[in-house]
């Protein structure tokens, strides 16, 4: 018997595999890093149309620590099938100052802050790929 239920979840998170940072409203500096977390791997949406994979004994020491405080703070979260578009991703739903840390979203999304160079190191080779590619080398 198929579960209509996942089915439905996993539909509405296809939209969403296309995600890209956004800059931080509160602080230019910052920009705010979609991730979604399924089993013990991370898929952290670092550029346009393109997403870094880590397994979690892999994952940056800075985002562990912005993990950690996330997870400490024990805000309440939605359900992943309660997610009704990509702006929640984008959007803290609390009154809490978030520092340069970041938020849970839903059982398997979070949202990271990051500056220019910690996001560009994430990036590895991406953005050096793409100026290949714009200039046909």
């Amino acid at each position: 018997m198929k579960n209509y239920y996942q089915e439905d979840i996993d539909f509405k998170i296809g939209y969403f595999q296309e995600s890209a940072p956004v800059p931080y409203p509160k602080n230019n500096d910052l920009w705010m890093v979609p991730a979604r977390k399924q089993n013990y791997q991370w898929q952290i949406f670092v550029g346009k149309n393109y997403m870094r994979l880590f397994q979690q004994q892999d994952l940056h020491a800075e985002l562990k620590c912005k993990l950690a405080f996330i997870c400490a703070w024990g805000l309440p979260f939605k359900k992943d099938a309660d997610l009704v578009g990509e702006i929640e991703l984008f959007t803290y739903p609390h009154n809490r100052d978030v520092l340069d840390i970041g938020w849970r979203v839903s059982e398997t999304w979070f949202t990271f802050l990051m500056v220019d160079d910690f996001l560009i190191n994430l990036r590895g080779n991406y953005d050096l790929m793409r100026h290949l590619k714009k200039h046909d080398c």
